[in-house]
């Protein structure tokens, strides 16, 4: 037993080296595999503390990006402020941020002579154009160019991109507001074919239906007008109720007439009435002797069909022209002087046919007092059939250069009425230097604020004069940005 037990350590021991190197391998093994995981947990660990450095240092430079633009736009913000500050310093001149100068006044553009072009078709009409080289009504060929657009641009209904932008511009003349680009012949019918669509007021009016009437349209007229004029509302059934509120409205007009004149007998023209009210009023009161240009056939039908008023066919707001031979002792024109593709040919025309000493009556013109002193979009106002604007003493301006002297002027629900009288030979006095550079200035603050009223969802359309509108309305207090950053539309300001 004790041999063997020794052969037996024996054995083991000379097989211990063996046994060692096999134990010594498995440990090696055993280690090489705990040092790769530590090593790969080590990996793993750096590259999560690399990735969220990089992710903090992003953030980082996000947070100082933004943080430069705030800083930039709140200095341009403050430039901005001290440029409308600037501006009520020094009467001279306006101080624009970024270190930019400018005259008060907006630039003067002189304007090219005046040429009609004809081009490709847009929308179903020639694309016809007039560009004038002077004013439409007194001829100084001086202006300052004001704003660029008319309301087309604020909708979805321009035949094309050219038909929203008109460059209207004021007259350093009369003091007038012209478009010195303007649509002509069939491009300008087209827009009155489109009445409803062009200014954005759909609605089942018969006085101002622009399309051509059917027989069953005539039918339908003839038995509105069988209820005659005064309906009362407790009455049922239909009536044409626009002649109604055209009579009662039109009521002062012929108490002015008939207060400041001698229309007994007189021989009267109106030109583009509604329902012909004015002239009924004229010859019941008066027993004057009335004609009337319409616009429209509705118009033309229901003058014939209800007062029994002898007309004429439609009027051409291009080629205007008075088709009576006899002269009047009396022209009444509602809207015209806004309207009037070639102001100078209106205006020689109703000369011509008014007999000497007689009287023009315009009414229901445009006061652009309407978006000067208020909060109405300039641009919005402007529709494309409207190709003139005026306050008062630029209205008679511009109608005495044609050889009219004033004899009533007044102004009732941002409207301008003025009774003009013919005389021999023009008489009038330009618009004071002062005057005019007060007018120009505030057409700009109108254009800029209309400008920046532009819904959201159309403010890419004036992409190009986006910052510059920013800056100037700003300096010139028509806007202001609030603790925010956020642009805010001035309600009043000096």
């Amino acid at each position: 037993m004790g041999i063997r037990r020794l052969l037996t350590s024996l054995r083991a021991l000379v097989a211990m080296p063996d046994r060692l190197s096999r134990d010594l391998r498995h440990l090696k093994s055993d280690l090489g595999s705990t040092i790769a995981e530590a090593n790969q947990r080590t990996a793993e660990t750096s590259e999560r503390t690399a990735r969220k450095h990089q992710v903090d240092i992003s953030a980082l430079r996000s947070e100082l990006a933004a943080l430069r633009a705030e800083v930039g736009d709140r200095l341009l913000q403050n430039q901005l402020q001290l440029g409308r500050l600037a501006t009520l310093v020094n009467s001279g001149e306006e101080v624009l941020p970024l270190g930019r100068r400018v005259p008060t006044a907006v630039a003067r553009v002189r304007a090219p002579q005046g040429v009609s072009t004809a081009s490709d078709l847009a929308a179903g009409t020639s694309n016809e154009w007039l560009e004038l080289s002077a004013c439409p009504a007194c001829g100084t060929a001086e202006r300052t160019v004001v704003c660029e657009w008319n309301k087309l641009v604020l909708l979805e209904t321009a035949p094309d991109e050219h038909a929203m932008r008109y460059d209207y511009a004021i007259c350093h003349g009369c003091g007038i507001l012209y478009a010195t680009r303007r649509p002509f012949g069939r491009r300008y019918g087209y827009l009155l074919e489109h009445f409803e669509d062009v200014i954005d007021k759909n609605g089942k009016n018969p006085l101002l239906n622009p399309h051509p009437l059917t027989d069953k349209d005539r039918d339908r007229y003839r038995q509105l007008i069988a209820r005659g004029v005064f309906v009362s509302d407790h009455e049922d059934g239909d009536y044409l109720s626009g002649v109604f509120k055209d009579r009662f409205a039109n009521a002062g007009h012929v108490d002015i007439l008939g207060s400041l004149l001698t229309p007994r007998g007189a021989r009267v023209l109106e030109v583009r009435p509604r329902a012909g009210t004015i002239l009924e009023g004229l010859r019941r009161h008066y027993g004057a002797d009335v004609y009337a240009m319409p616009i429209w056939e509705s118009q033309q039908f229901i003058l014939r069909e209800l007062y029994g008023i002898q007309t004429s066919e439609l009027i051409d707001f291009d080629d205007f022209a008075i088709p009576f031979d006899e002269p009047f002792d009396l022209i009444v024109c509602n809207h015209m002087f806004n309207h009037a593709v070639r102001l100078d040919r209106f205006l020689a025309e109703v000369r011509g046919a008014l007999k000497p000493g007689g009287h023009l009556y315009l009414y229901n013109e445009i006061d652009d007092g309407e978006f000067l002193q208020s909060g109405q979009s300039m641009i919005a106002t402007m529709n494309p059939l409207h190709l003139q604007a005026c306050d008062r003493p630029s209205l008679v301006r511009a109608v005495a250069s044609s050889g009219f002297e004033p004899v009533f002027v007044k102004g009732r629900d941002r409207r301008n009425f003025c009774l003009m009288r013919r005389v021999d030979a023009p008489d009038w006095t330009p618009v004071p230097q002062a005057d005019l550079g007060k007018r120009i200035d505030l057409y700009r603050r109108a254009r800029d604020r209309a400008v920046l009223r532009a819904p959201e969802g159309l403010r890419a359309r004036f992409a190009d004069v986006w910052p510059v509108t920013v800056e100037r309305a700003v300096a010139s207090g028509v806007a202001r940005f609030d603790d925010e950053g956020q642009l805010r539309i001035v309600k009043q300001y000096e």
